[in-house]
This record gives C-alpha cells, structure tokens and sequence, in this order.
C-alpha cells in the first residue's frame, strides 16, 4: 500500500501562480511518479521512513533542480558551494509553494519563525552528496519524461515536500516547524551545491542502493527485497560446506559487513532488533552461543567509528 497518497486537486490548485494549469498536472504527475518509486527505496529507520532523512531528500532534489536552472552554463566542480543572488531570491518562492500546499492541508507552516536547530532524532542521516548520488538519475529520468525543465522539477519537488510532510504530520513524528526548517535547509542546500553529473555512477560501486540491513536472516531478506537495499545471505550449500570444515560462518558475514563499509556505504541498518538490549544481554557472552546478527553490533560497537559511522539508533550512518 502506497504511503503517500493526494488528491491532484489539491496539487494543481494556484499554489504555483508562476504555471499553467496543464503544467501544475505535469509536475503533479512527476511528484506522484518520483514518490511511488521513492518508496522503494527510502532511507529507513527500524523499518519505517526517517522523518528527517526524507524531507531533506526531496527538498535537496528540488534545490538541485532550482540550481541546475539557474547555473546550467556554469563549469563547477561537484560539492563546490556556489553563492548566488539569483538563488537568494529563487528559493523563497519554492517555500512558498511548499508552504501554499501545507496550508491547503489545514497547517499554517509560516505562523512561527523557521527552525534551524534540529533535534538528533531528526537530524538528516545523508549528506547533500549521498542524496544526489543515489536519487537524482531517476528523478530527473521522471521529470524529463513528464516534459519538466529544471525549473518546474524544482516545483515538482516542493508537492514532493509537500505529501512527505503531511504524511509525517499526521503521524506525529516530527514537530511540524522542524520539518519544515529541515524543507527550507534542504532546498537551500540543494541550490548552492554543484550535484554531481547527471548519469555519474554512484560512489558506493554502482550499487542502486547505498543501504545494508542486517538482522535475523528473514527480516534482513524481507526488509531488503522490500526496499531494494543490499543484504548478506549464504547459500545453503555454502554454509553446509563452512559448517563440515569448522569454519565460523560469521566470517563471511563479518567480511561481507567490512567491504560495504570500504565502499563508503551511506548506512547500515539492523531490521525488528534493538540494538543497544541486544548489545546489553550478549556482549560479555562466548561467541558460539551468540547469533550471528549480535555478533555483527558487537564488531560494529567496537570497530565503526573507526571507519567514520557513527550509531544512531538501531543504524550506523556514514559521518
């Protein structure tokens, strides 16, 4: 079942003054397309959507766009933070919009001054960098085919904004004035930042998804066939051979654990398991009695920082 879902009334109504009715539906269009497939592979947290780490997202793709129309003659280095006049005044008009959508929907996001100091909890788990890595191929790849210049991608972006929000305003997992300071950091995150070349392969070794989840093998296997993210499974075969020969299979998945983090993947999250009770009731136990999914947060307790991730929650996120 799809989270987010809208009304195209509501998105096509005079929010974006700057267009024309028959491009209101194509950049609804876009929006709803991006979202559905953006399910697929949204950043999670114990199994259900980051709060913050979405919002950025979509704000983030909407500033790229809104930099892109602005800077598309401009020769800059990826991640090279470009100041502008032009994006001084651009950006506020997509608040705007974000903020027209917002209150069609009952919640007046503009009667308290703009957040910009963010709980933890909230606090985006990806970088400006990962986000336009991992998602701006395909989202660009969906407002061409809806007929969308950069420009009117960056309004897409902001109905994008808009139904992420209200999803995670109705389920009361952020307070509605940070999420919409974390929309407003995002875009103009987004805006001042040269992306990386449209059709670049991502950084983590061209993998779609720069996740891990670990867990108990059938939710690790469930959650990532679910979200498209990377998973460590042995075949049977394999395991039976380790087993006849005396040796740990949690070797492999220790390697397995080690080499996504070589490749600088974005996150790894561990999947219906408390990480810090788990840690708590096996860690001063002998290896052979302790599962293979505890021993992996124990290393990782001991050995993440080390490499640059930092635990948050039941994850450890690339700092």
């Amino acid at each position: 079942m799809p989270l987010f879902k809208r009304s195209p009334k509501k998105e096509t109504a005079q929010g974006n003054s700057a267009s024309t009715p028959e491009m209101q539906k194509k950049q609804y269009d876009a929006a709803m397309e991006f979202l559905t497939s953006f399910q697929e592979r949204m950043p999670l947290v114990n199994g259900k959507p980051h709060a913050g780490t979405v919002l950025a997202v979509a704000a983030r793709l909407a500033g790229s766009s809104l930099y892109r129309s602005l800077n598309h003659k401009k020769d800059v280095a990826p991640g090279v933070v470009v100041l502008s006049e032009e994006v001084n005044q651009a950006w506020p008009q997509l608040m705007n919009q974000f903020a027209y959508y917002c209150k069609k929907d009952g919640i007046d996001v503009m009667a308290k001054p703009p957040v910009t100091q963010f709980p933890k909890n909230d606090q985006p788990l990806m970088t400006v960098d990962q986000v336009l890595q991992e998602y701006q191929d395909q989202y660009h790849e969906i407002m061409k085919k809806h007929g969308l210049d950069y420009l009117n991608s960056a309004r897409a972006g902001m109905i994008v904004c808009s139904i992420i929000f209200q999803y995670h305003n109705r389920a009361k997992d952020i307070d509605p004035y940070v999420a919409t300071g974390i929309v407003a950091m995002g875009v103009v995150e987004g805006a001042k930042t040269a992306p990386p070349p449209l059709g670049e392969k991502p950084k983590t070794g061209g993998k779609k998804m720069s996740r891990l989840v670990l867990g108990e093998p059938n939710a690790a296997r469930e959650e990532a066939v679910a979200t498209g993210a990377i998973y460590i499974e042995l075949n049977p075969g394999v395991l039976q051979m380790l087993q006849q020969k005396n040796i740990d299979p949690y070797l492999i998945y220790e390697q397995g654990v080690i080499k996504q983090i070589q490749e600088k993947i974005a996150r790894i999250d561990f999947v219906k398991a408390d990480v810090d009770a788990l840690f708590n009731e096996w860690h001063s136990k002998p290896d052979a009695q302790t599962p293979i999914h505890v021993r992996l947060i124990i290393w990782l307790k001991n050995n993440a920082s080390k490499y640059g991730y930092e635990q948050s929650g039941n994850s450890w996120v690339l700092k």
